[in-house]
């Protein structure tokens, strides 16, 4: 092991590489605003260094409309952002869905405590005794007991909706009984889409865009392909780096995070959520939407589309939501008690960055709320620690694979045969256990695949492809120098007796 060690030196500066790119600044030209809000300016400028955002762009808002924007950098197109610059919103799309289905019940088309069959007789899961229990207000709610997983999210394929994604569900198993725990799954409101289109006949992107966008003035909201094609590349990291990309967009995923849209769309839906526009959200629609249904941690509970916290590090109540779509980032923060919101869009993403994102927005709110600046964050260290350790077990698996190679080409040394051979291959194959567990359980706990994992974090990925891969070849080469080694040993021996 200490001569594999040794040989393991020259990869030093390639992981002290791998690092310092996770650790480099984004430097950017700005000069302050001046006013009420050039503190916020300042934060969010500070932000989009920190956590390396090519582009960035925030509003205060008001119920009577936007007192505030901050843009900064460039889009993934090299062009600058402003206030009109396109962004996909994530799960943000979430709460949006959730305002068009609760208005919905105002108008009486549909009841949140029916069960889900009752409007979509097509819907069964495996169990179809407990999916037929399972309501409205379950998947706003994200209580139904679907998985969190990706499985049925995130498939750029043409063609696809709503109604036509949900009939794939007749295979899938609940993680609990319906409403008794919250699973946050963007399957649940892929399900709640498919619910419109059976109620009103029309494709939930027509209902989305005449009961609500319209309304609010959200003219430029990205709802298909062909808006799709007008947003600027988005950035994921690629060690370290922020690289631009084009992102694939779910075709049937505009209610759970396929939507998008620029910075004054999504002001003005803040400011709709605020009480404004007068007539789009009712206030008796908001407050339903406001009350928590389940808990989700101390102190913090999910509504109708909404989650209710506190701001951290602060008593103030928030009723909030992030979202992430391969390559762009977005958060709507209301502050309830002040009257006012805070909207958030960046054009990079990565999961193991997520906190560092919420944290931006936190900041942001947390300064407009109470003056005082949120705690630096220290959350960016688990990015360069996963992209070490996983570089790491590569090197090793390639020095094994490599002395392993060697051995191969020697001539067997004289002793007892079956001990090292059967050492050997019980050491390999234990790791190689491990490894392919590691390998599957990753993504797993992400509830997403290996290919998915690609999508949103492809440097992560290709060097657990990597380790798969050399961990195959490891055990081939061992298993190959197991046989050449009782081979050459038998052949010696038959030749010494001759």
């Amino acid at each position: 092991m200490a001569v594999l060690l040794r040989r393991l030196v020259w990869l030093l500066p390639v992981l002290t590489l791998l690092v310092g790119c996770a650790a480099e600044r984004h430097t950017v030209q700005f000069d302050s605003a001046t006013g009420e809000y050039a503190e916020l300016d300042r934060y969010a400028l500070s932000r989009m260094q920190a956590v390396r955002i090519p582009g960035i762009a925030y509003a205060v808002v008001e119920p009577t409309g936007v007192a505030h924007t901050g843009v900064f950098g460039v889009d993934g197109d090299g062009d600058a952002v402003t206030a009109s610059t396109p962004f996909l919103w994530g799960s943000v799309a979430k709460p949006v869905a959730a305002t068009v289905v609760t208005s919905m019940a105002e108008r009486g088309e549909v009841r949140l405590d029916a069960p889900v069959i009752t409007y979509l007789p097509s819907f069964r899961l495996r169990d179809a005794a407990r999916s037929e229990r399972i309501t409205l207000r379950h998947l706003l709610a994200q209580t139904s007991g679907l998985p969190t997983s990706t499985r049925y999210t995130d498939r750029p394929d043409a063609g696809r909706t709503p109604t036509s994604a949900v009939a794939e569900l007749t295979e899938e198993d609940l993680v609990s009984e319906p409403g008794a725990e919250h699973h946050y799954s963007s399957t649940n409101y892929l399900v709640l889409a498919a619910v419109v289109e059976a109620v009103t006949g029309r494709s939930f992107i027509d209902v989305l865009t005449e009961r609500l966008l319209v309304p609010l003035g959200m003219d430029s909201a990205v709802i298909d392909a062909n808006r799709a094609s007008e947003v600027p590349k988005g950035h994921r990291f690629v060690f370290g780096r922020p690289v631009p990309f084009d992102a694939p967009v779910d075709p049937a995923g505009v209610a759970y995070g396929y939507l998008g849209g620029t910075l004054r769309d999504a002001a003005a839906f803040a400011s709709g959520a605020l009480g404004g526009s007068t007539g789009v959200i009712s206030d008796d629609q908001r407050a339903s939407m406001f009350r928590g249904e389940t808990s989700t941690g101390t102190g913090r509970e999910y509504g109708l589309g909404w989650r209710l916290w506190s701001l951290p590090g602060t008593e103030t109540p928030i009723v909030w939501h992030g979202g992430a779509a391969p390559g762009y980032f977005a958060q709507v923060i209301l502050l309830p008690e002040q009257k006012r919101a805070v909207v958030l869009l960046a054009n990079s993403y990565s999961p193991l960055h997520e906190s560092r994102y919420l944290h931006t927005g936190f900041g942001l709110a947390r300064l407009l709320a109470t003056g005082t600046p949120a705690p630096d964050d220290s959350a960016g260290r688990v990015y360069p620690a996963a992209l070490t350790a996983l570089a790491l077990c590569l090197a090793l698996l390639l020095a094994l694979n490599v002395r392993t190679l060697r051995l191969i080409t020697r001539r067997p040394a004289d002793g007892p045969l079956w001990r090292p051979i059967a050492l050997g291959l019980a050491r390999v194959l234990v790791a190689a256990g491990v490894l392919y567990g590691l390998g599957s359980m990753l993504p797993a706990s992400q509830g997403t695949t290996l290919p998915q994992m690609v999508l949103w974090t492809p440097d992560l990925a290709w060097l657990v492809y990597g380790i798969l891969l050399l961990t195959t070849t490891l055990l081939l080469a061992r298993t190959v120098l197991a046989v050449r080694t009782v081979r050459g040993r038998t052949s010696l021996r038959t030749a010494t007796r001759v």
